[in-house]
């Protein structure tokens, strides 16, 4: 039996501590500084009622052997004092969140010598109000190779939720980046969901943004095919055509957005390789530009 945490129980913490709650094997603790008492998720298979126990102060927590850390990236430095409540000796960080850049941004916040596992999260879920979650499909969570990387595959033994040790995680992570900046962050600009890219226009600037982050993909070793844009934006738009995505949401909500690590990030990385992304950098001025606006609002 695994002493798992899981901090932000919002819509993909909500998730997947409902999968591992119904598991029976763990020893798991919801980390929510306020909101609601007990996690109920609607998934494909029915409704998880999870009572497991809500803490709302760090100091409730004491060491464990996982700390799940599914908060948005913008809000890590708030959890900061769960990860030093949580990180025993023996502790072991994964990082449930956007972005490419997962270590190098949380691997600062946790106590030396503490293990941070970077995860992909492939799981469309919705968060409707405080404890309660919407999940339409099954997920997956792919992780990199390696000692850790297995120990977190086996929490998930038999769970509803798929998770993948891939060879190449790099390149996964740039897959889901490459539809995070362009297509979120068109949505999130235009506060609009997924469909809007079906309209030409629109798909011609979402394709042209795609190219951009993965010519910076490429360039920090993602190993992304030259039709990689058209294939993602297809099989989003298929799959998932209505859905708006967390960033739009928040847009949408007047709640800080996670362009940080979704767009300004490419640019960043751009720079660090000479690949020049100016496309992504006017998304990401104009999505920092609208947060500042509702920050003040």
């Amino acid at each position: 039996m695994a002493r798992v945490a899981v901090v932000g129980v919002g819509a993909i913490g909500g998730s997947i501590a409902a999968d591992l709650f119904e598991l029976g094997r763990h020893d798991l603790l919801l980390c929510a500084r306020s909101g609601f008492d007990a996690l109920e998720v609607r998934h494909p298979g029915g409704t998880a009622r999870v009572t497991a126990p809500v803490l709302h102060r760090p100091a409730e927590l004491g060491p464990v052997d996982w700390v799940l850390l599914a908060t948005k990236a913008h809000q890590s430095a708030e959890a900061v004092p769960w990860l030093e409540a949580g990180c025993g000796a023996g502790a072991q960080v994964a990082v449930l969140q956007n972005g490419v850049d997962h270590e190098e941004r949380i691997a600062p916040l946790v106590p030396a010598g503490t293990a941070v596992l970077p995860v992909v999260v492939q799981l469309p879920a919705e968060r409707t109000a405080p404890g309660r979650v919407e999940q339409d499909r099954d997920g997956a969570l792919i992780v990199p190779e390696g000692e850790t990387g297995q120990r977190f595959a086996a929490l998930f033994e038999g769970a509803r939720t798929r998770v993948v040790v891939h060879a190449d995680f790099a390149t996964q992570a740039w897959w889901k980046l490459m539809m995070n900046a362009a297509l979120g962050g068109v949505c999130a600009v235009l506060i609009r969901d997924n469909a809007v890219a079906a309209e030409p226009p629109i798909r011609d600037l979402v394709l042209a943004l795609m190219r951009e982050v993965g010519e910076v993909g490429r360039a920090c070793g993602a190993k992304l095919p030259p039709d990689a844009p058209e294939k993602t934006l297809d099989a989003v738009l298929a799959a998932a055509g209505g859905h708006w995505s967390s960033i739009v949401v928040d847009r949408r909500e007047g709640r800080p957005m996670e362009w940080e690590v979704r767009n300004a990030v490419v640019g960043r990385l751009g720079r660090r390789q000479g690949v020049p992304t100016p496309l992504n950098d006017a998304i990401t001025a104009l999505l920092q530009a609208a947060d500042a606006a509702s920050a003040v609002a």
